[in-house]
């Protein structure tokens, strides 16, 4: 992410969104079905130790009866999916845990071209999310052929408990130190929420909640402009350090409105974490299943939602404790109870 920005804005990279909890819940189905060799490098990614798939399934099936369900305040799908070339994995389809994490699994016969193919995945992809995420795949990477392709898709647009008010104009965005003034549109929401504010971490931490009981939107702030005090402190612990010490309070929060589409290219990245008996057919045989593609594909909303209000410059709910404005970029967790459902950050 650092490298690709521009040199100027490498401080904070860009924005993203990503969701581990669902490609872990990929990998460890998938595991399953693979070598011995694949399977344990996999286990060591997600840290899971046992080797037997009942156990799998198991923790698999347990998760996603957890999951929220889409309702009148919450647009929520997602699916995994395995495309193969038409000879290989024919075992895979009827495999326990691959059913219990409805891991759809599709076959191409091989003889397609690469638009064809391409157009054929982001049929699918576009089916996954209502219609939602398109051009997920270009013709020119299947140049080389294809294997297996592993896909996640996530859509995410909820409403938020309290109705928010569209705030008039754009507000100024501190980005970076010394860049050009940017502007971005606000939202402001006036509500009950959890706060702390994390002096030994040089940030402020707001828990902001949705429509939808348990479901929340947890951001953490900066003092200054850059993320990487804040996300430096993050490898070191887990979220559960800062929910510990957050306490509920009315505040007034303004923060950017936008929506984030998030393409992840994950063979590189999945290797350079230890996983590349996956990726590598040299070292598998025919019967082996190998990734020659994997992608994940997010949509998330931080929107206003048909509830809000125009800014008339009167404040109708109770006067908060405390204002907030959120003006720089910041890292954000989708919360579902306990559980991280997806997370990334926000910079201009």
């Amino acid at each position: 992410m650092v490298t690709i920005s521009p040199p100027d804005r490498r401080g904070n990279a860009i924005s993203f969104v990503q969701s581990g909890l669902f490609l872990s819940l990929f990998l460890m189905a998938l595991s399953t079905v693979t070598d011995n060799k694949t399977a344990q490098d996999i286990n060591a990614f997600i840290g899971i130790n046992s080797t037997i798939a009942q156990d799998k399934k198991d923790l698999i099936t347990d998760i996603i009866a957890t999951f929220p369900e889409s309702n009148a305040d919450l647009r929520w799908r997602w699916s995994s999916r395995l495309v193969l070339k038409s000879d290989i994995g024919s075992h895979i389809i009827n495999n326990s845990v691959i059913k219990s994490l409805n891991l759809q699994v599709n076959h191409c016969d091989g003889t397609e071209s690469p638009e064809e193919l391409a157009k054929t995945l982001n049929r699918m992809v576009e089916e996954d999310s209502g219609g939602a995420i398109h051009d997920t795949f270009e013709a020119d990477e299947f140049e080389d052929g294809f294997q297996a392709v592993a896909i996640t898709m996530l859509y995410f647009r909820a409403r938020w408990r309290s109705a928010p008010t569209v705030l008039n104009g754009t507000r100024l965005f501190r980005d970076a130190d010394g860049t050009p003034p940017r502007t971005v549109p606000m939202i402001r929401i006036n509500d009950v929420m959890r706060y702390a504010n994390i002096q030994d971490w040089g940030c402020q931490a707001i828990e902001i909640s949705y429509a939808t009981p348990g479901l929340s939107l947890l951001i953490l702030v900066p003092d200054g402009t850059s993320l990487r005090d804040v996300a430096h402190q993050l490898t070191l612990t887990n979220l559960t350090k800062i929910v510990d010490r957050m306490e509920p309070i009315r505040i007034g929060v303004s923060m950017p409105l936008y929506t984030l589409r998030m393409t992840l290219l994950l063979p590189s990245k999945l290797q350079s974490m230890g996983m590349h008996s996956l990726f590598n057919w040299s070292d598998g045989t025919q019967k082996d299943l190998r990734l020659s593609h994997a992608i994940q594909r997010i949509m998330f909303w931080a929107e206003a939602g048909r509830n809000a209000f125009k800014d008339d410059g009167i404040e109708w709910d109770s006067t908060p404790e405390l204002e907030l404005v959120v003006d720089r970029p910041y890292l954000f967790f989708v919360r579902w109870h306990n559980i991280t459902l997806m997370n990334g950050n926000f910079v201009l």
